[in-house]
């Protein structure tokens, strides 16, 4: 309780601060981050303040979108340069304010991004909403306009609201909204997060428009933008942060806790997580005890930890990324890096093929007093970046020893009349992507900065010039130019293809005119390379072909995710020269990989991603894995009929999304019988995981699976009953489809139990309807013949006796199975039953039967005895009565019915001075006084 209050009263206390200018007062000292030897925290301008930096973005140059709490988009270039592009109008309460931002796959035609934030004004609560806006501004971005609102809603409360966004490669969004309920109680609202037709608590997934993306396990045709539309999966708290697995295209999230657990999730299409019942692994304190929560089986974690300030404890999970990198060790490339604000740690673990955890966090965490990260995000090279709210920092987690050395490349132009000469290094790279500094040696003795500079020379007729070029980790790579102050340089006018792309071996043609003034004509020289740029932002070249004259052609590169650089250079008697590049662009499409469930799916030649952008005429192979990631469901083909797992392709004139079939054992069952599919009807929502449960919904029944029971359909009446107590999670999956009863009268299902259960049937007549029979009463029905016995069909469900001690079953042939702990499960029916329930059941002075309707050793009667030394006994000449207490203790001395009394004809009534039962040949009589019996003859 303390560590959910203290979550929200940092928030409100920031929020304050904030609003009355007070964060000076705050204390900057921070604790020097410990990190893993190799590897270093730099920190990176946000254009934020402390405590405003909510969120952050990379545009595809490399440059910076953020957000703060307040409304402010920033923008910070690659050489560090922040400044406010736009200041929204927002309520920045508690959780609530300008949050979150994503940049559009399109981005660079589109200039789309997305953002999400609280809308002042208006009544009933707090206006939530995720819009899209057009960054304005070219070549840097200077403004937002054009807000296009995709989706709102109110909220009571400005906690758990709209907590992240992501844009997808495929153009879709994903995003997580809290539960938008009270956290300081037991609050009612937060059920919504269990409800399909409501935002709370859940993953949607979108398109552009905000629109349900019709592969949505609960998508309806008829009403795209209803909220079940949108709904990926439920039963989430405070789902922050929200990303996708960049090779499987899996969310995860970082599902912030409640009183004692944090937790994170791999989110599967159609799953419920089951806040608020659910906090991890454990029922949650005050909701478990309601009516809604009674039957909900737990969906567990991928991981969860719990509150405190303990080594391994936190209290604020704020989910990552999977690092994708080439710089980080090998053991951390493909980990799911993520953090805690509150403790500033930081965590990594790994997942299998199939979802499952591989390997734990780390113990103690993989980094100490790193800040508060509140968003994990990855820079251009791939390294682990985060927003930390405590300093209004970007911090970038980077590992030196994997660093690579930048290269220099520099051009100059000379103007002899005043010997100046100008120096221009914009095409030297960093293959990391980082940003780089600039440092010109003249040759003169002087030296200078920036990526375009000038210089006056003094006397001389020639000099050596030299630009080094230094990342942010300190390597470095230089250039020499020779520079002659006096002398034209020599001038080269470059004839190109202009703005287009090419395909795979198209020819790139070009043509140049090289002349200098001291000269005349000069030749001129080709080279080419392809540079090859796997991670967007991270280049290195090859070298091409070469040449010599006026014109040059080449075929366009069919190496992946490359262009081709194309430089013309001359020469003159000076060794002045001069050059001009033109970069030859794919024409590219988008390659999209998708399966029916999620699935490891990968281009190889595209670093193994499911979606890549790949040149047309390219041919590449792609790869299905043989099992989806719920380590069930098998590769069965391609949708377009390939069968083969591993395809080659050449990619066409357009775009082109490869759907992979898996089917697991449910679909194979259901596809290959047409009885089934008939009697079942068409599927309503995706196959669901829970545990080792797998189970699909039809228009009339379900089919479940596990690996010990194999697939088995319920249905009906049989089915309502199931889940009505509980279904899996109560009695496991169906061993049996729903059979008939040897009488032909009756439909049941078995199930495989739970250790609460043992096993467990469920027996349907049209007479009785539907009944669950578990455990020891189950097992006591089986060993008196089922329905065929005595006690027939079960006319109640096991229900609780008044006492709250026992458990019991009623049938149809008037019988019934009574348990408890200290007697077992015993029947009882006819006659004897009718005695006692007369008695009060086990209310009354018998007790709970200790034994099932017994013969009595003569042949003739018929008994039970009961647990406060109690029996009622019946024969066809006598009928059922009961003797307890000391007159039962009498008659079982002189032999039970074999003695001379025979079987009782009465029960124990009242006479003066005692109690008394008659027998078929006498009496036994109790006295109160002296507490003593007398039996008789009569």
């Amino acid at each position: 309780m303390i560590a959910r209050r203290a979550r929200a009263w940092l928030c409100a206390v920031c929020s304050v601060l904030l609003s009355i200018g007070l964060l000076a007062a705050l204390p900057a000292h921070r604790a020097e981050a410990a990190v893993p030897a190799g590897f270093v925290l730099r920190n990176q301008p946000s254009g934020q303040a402390a405590f405003d930096l909510t969120d952050f973005a990379h545009l595809p140059d490399g440059s910076v979108l953020s957000t703060g709490k307040k409304g402010t988009v920033a923008w910070v270039s690659t050489d560090g340069k922040a400044r406010t592009i736009a200041t929204l109008p927002t309520e920045p309460t508690q959780d609530l304010g300008l949050v979150g931002i994503a940049i559009a796959a399109d981005y660079e035609t589109s200039h789309h991004v997305y953002l999400i934030r609280s809308v002042p004004g208006g009544t009933g609560g707090y206006l939530l909403r995720l819009a899209r806006w057009t960054v304005t501004g070219a070549p840097e971005p200077t403004g937002l306009s054009g807000e296009a609102v995709l989706f709102e809603f109110r909220s009571p409360y400005a906690v758990h609201g709209m907590t992240g966004v992501v844009a997808a490669d495929d153009g879709t969004l994903w995003v997580s909204i809290g539960d938008l309920s009270d956290f300081t109680r037991t609050d009612r609202n937060a059920l919504r997060s269990m409800d399909l037709d409501s935002p709370n608590g859940k993953v949607l997934h979108v398109n552009a428009d905000g629109s349900g993306v019709p592969s949505n396990p609960h998508f309806q045709e008829s009403n795209p933008s209803s909220w079940r539309s949108r709904v990926y999966a439920s039963g989430f708290r405070s789902p922050f942060r929200l990303s996708l697995d960049p090779e499987t295209g899996t969310p995860i999230v970082g599902d912030v806790g409640y009183n004692t657990w944090e937790e994170l999730d791999l989110v599967r299409p159609g799953q419920n997580y089951k806040w608020p019942c659910w906090e991890g692994n454990h029922p949650t304190p005050g909701y478990t005890d309601l009516p809604e929560c009674a039957s909900v089986v737990n969906t567990p974690p991928l991981w969860e930890y719990h509150h405190g300030g303990g080594v391994d404890q936190g209290n604020s999970v704020t989910g990552g990324i999977v690092y994708r990198g080439e710089t980080y060790p090998e053991a951390y490339r493909g980990a799911y890096f993520f953090g805690d604000y509150t403790t500033k740690k930081l965590w990594t673990l790994r997942t299998d093929a199939e979802g499952g955890l591989a390997r734990a966090p780390e113990s103690p965490p993989f980094a100490t007093d790193i800040g508060g990260p509140v968003k994990f995000a990855a820079a251009p090279n791939g390294d682990v970046e985060f927003a930390d709210i405590y300093s209004g920092t970007i911090r970038r987690l980077s590992y030196p020893q994997g660093n690579s050395a930048p290269v220099a490349e520099a051009e100059t132009s000379t103007d002899p009349a005043t010997r100046t000469v100008t120096f221009d290094a914009s095409r030297s790279q960093d293959p990391d992507g980082d940003p780089l500094t600039y440092r010109w040696e003249f040759g003169d003795g002087t030296t200078g900065s920036g990526v375009r500079t000038s210089h006056t020379y003094p006397p001389g007729d020639r000099f050596t010039a030299r630009l080094v070029v230094t990342d942010p980790l300190g390597a470095s790579g230089s250039t020499d130019l020779v520079v002659a102050p006096s002398n034209h340089s020599p001038q080269l006018v470059l004839t190109t293809p202009g703005d287009r792309t090419f395909a795979v071996g198209e020819t790139v043609s070009l043509s140049a005119q090289a002349s200098d003034v001291e000269d005349g004509a000069t030749a001129v020289t080709w080279i080419s390379a392809e540079v090859h740029c796997p991670e967007e932002s991270t280049c290195h070249r090859h070298p091409g072909v070469g040449g010599d004259g006026p014109d040059f052609e080449v075929p366009f590169t069919d190496h992946p995710d490359s262009r081709m650089e194309i430089t013309a250079s001359t020469t003159d008697s000076a060794g002045v020269r001069t050059s001009q590049t033109y970069s030859a662009m794919p024409r590219e499409h988008l390659l999209t990989l998708t399966s029916n469930v999620p699935a490891v799916l990968q281009i190889p030649s595209e670093g193994g991603r499911s979606s890549a952008m790949v040149t047309e005429g390219a041919t590449l192979d792609v790869v299905a894995a043989t099992t989806a990631t719920d380590g069930v469901a098998g590769f069965a083909g391609w949708a377009d009929g390939v069968g083969d797992r591993s395809r080659v392709l050449r990619m066409g004139a357009e775009d082109l999304t490869l759907t992979a079939r898996y089917t697991t054992p449910i679909d194979r069952r259901y596809e290959s019988e047409p009885g089934l599919r008939s009697l079942l009807g068409a599927p309503t929502g995706p196959e669901i995981a829970e545990g080792g449960t797998r189970y699909r919904t039809y228009e009339r029944g379900r089919l479940y699976w596990s690996e010990q029971t194999g697939v088995h359909y319920v249905f009906g009446g049989n089915l309502a009953k199931y889940l009505q107590l509980g279904g899996h999670g109560k009695f496991g999956p169906p061993t049996t489809d729903e059979l008939s009863t040897q009488d032909g009268t009756g439909r049941y299902n078995h199930f495989a139990g739970t250790p609460s259960t043992i096993a467990a049937s469920i027996y349907w007549t049209p007479d009785t309807g539907s009944h669950a029979v578990w455990g020891a009463i189950r097992q006591n029905w089986a060993a008196n013949g089922w329905e065929r016995g005595p006690l027939g069909y079960p006319t109640t469900d096991e229900v609780t006796t008044p006492d709250g001690i026992g458990r019991y079953n009623h049938f149809s042939k008037a019988g019934s199975i009574y348990w408890s702990p200290g007697s077992g499960a015993h029947a009882i029916w006819g006659a004897i039953r009718v005695t006692w329930s007369q008695l009060g059941w086990e209310l009354g002075p018998l007790g709970y039967p200790t034994t099932d309707e017994t013969t009595t050793p003569d042949g003739i009667g018929r008994y039970n005895h009961f647990s406060k030394a109690g029996s009622i006994y019946w024969t066809p000449g006598t009928g059922a009565h009961e003797v307890y207490g000391r007159i039962r203790e009498r008659w079982s001395a002189l032999g039970w019915e074999r003695s001379y009394l025979g079987y009782p004809t009465t029960g124990e009534f009242a006479v003066s001075g005692g109690r008394r039962n008659n027998f078929q040949h006498g009496y036994i009589q109790w006295t109160a006084s002296n507490d003593t019996t007398i039996d008789r003859r009569y």
